[in-house]
């Protein structure tokens, strides 16, 4: 087993990271959906991509080959008025996700907004052509509906994109549905016109930023796992559950989970 981190004078292998995933109630045939930010984790022990290829082998030896796993690889292309190319388009958000949407067999949604990268047994699901980032069909719909798994991967404090789908399913006044157009280049260097939806968040309110306190009201709710890892955290949790807990608040109060109208 590789060496991956150090934190204290403590090694942490992938021995040790596999162990942590399967104590967080990881196992055989989940779908998994991974924030991420390594660099949490103390001093690596490896290359940087000796590194995240490691960390990619102890996610898929706790799933299986039943499980399938997923990252986000947003580009926000339409919103910068640029091309989508489904296999050049860099991910934005994190080194691993952008490692993870290179390897070999793993495939990116058409989503030219909000993209992820997929591989694994369940992987058709979240590619269906969707025409809401966060709508009916979208990855966070088929998220939800097949009882997925979300994982963070250096503590809570990552952002979670998923909430902006339990907003539009409850029609939360204080986003909005903007159209944007633009193209695709698939994988075959072919040229599409795409449209999409984004929710959008309303700039001319002050106060619908998302509270990072929710996530203590779901420690509280006994809907979150959490272990501490060389330095930082990992946070699991089974995402129909706090999208039924989270969608019956905002239907009782569409405020809830801003800062600071919501009474969390």
């Amino acid at each position: 087993m590789k060496e991956l981190f150090r934190y204290k004078n403590q090694i942490y292998n992938q021995k040790d990271l596999i162990e942590t995933l399967e104590k967080l109630n990881i196992k055989n045939g989940d779908i998994i959906y991974i924030h991420s930010e390594i660099y949490n984790f103390g001093i690596p022990l490896l290359p940087v991509k000796e590194l995240l290829k490691a960390l990619i082998e102890c996610f898929f030896e706790v799933i299986g080959k039943d499980g399938t796993l997923i990252m986000p690889t947003f580009t926000y292309s339409f919103c910068n008025n640029e091309v989508y190319d489904k296999l050049n388009s860099k991910c934005t958000v994190g080194a691993l996700n952008e490692f993870f949407r290179l390897q070999q067999g793993v495939k990116r949604t058409n989503d030219p907004i909000f993209s992820c990268a997929v591989k694994g047994s369940k992987e058709e699901l979240f590619l269906k052509e969707t025409t809401s980032c966060f709508g009916e069909n979208s990855v966070y719909d088929e998220l939800t509906k097949n009882n997925a798994k979300a994982i963070l991967f250096g503590g809570d404090d990552l952002g979670f994109t998923y909430f902006h789908h339990i907003e539009e399913r409850a029609k939360i006044t204080y986003r909005y549905h903007k159209t944007f157009k633009g193209k695709i280049i698939d994988e075959n260097g072919v040229q599409i016109d795409k449209e999409i939806q984004f929710f959008c968040r309303d700039l001319t309110k002050k106060y619908n930023m998302i509270d990072q306190e929710i996530f203590n009201i779901l420690d509280s709710q006994k809907l979150i796992n959490r272990l501490n890892f060389s330095g930082a955290q990992i946070v699991s949790f089974e995402i129909q559950k706090i999208y039924t807990f989270i969608f019956d608040k905002l239907i009782k109060n569409e405020n809830y989970l801003l800062f600071p109208n919501g009474e969390l």
